[in-house]
């Protein structure tokens, strides 16, 4: 094996040892993103939860005004 065949392994190890480090960051990236989304989607869900209970008091407080106009 001569030294430019040498040159080309080295070569190559550094571009597969920078793939991995590259393919490790994007899957602690996508692991991030997949928590910001269930917390999203809970906060979401909560904020549903949320108007759906001031929806319903603001109907109780409008029945409550029609039975006192009557």
């Amino acid at each position: 094996m001569g030294l430019d065949e040498l040159r080309q392994f080295g070569l190559l190890e550094q571009k597969i040892e920078s793939f991995i480090s590259l393919v490790s960051s994007l899957r602690e990236e996508k692991i991030n993103l997949e928590e910001k989304i269930d917390s999203l989607t809970n906060e979401v869900e909560m904020l549903k939860a949320d108007r759906d209970l001031v929806r319903r008091k603001i109907v109780t407080l409008l029945e409550k005004i029609e039975e006192f106009d009557l």
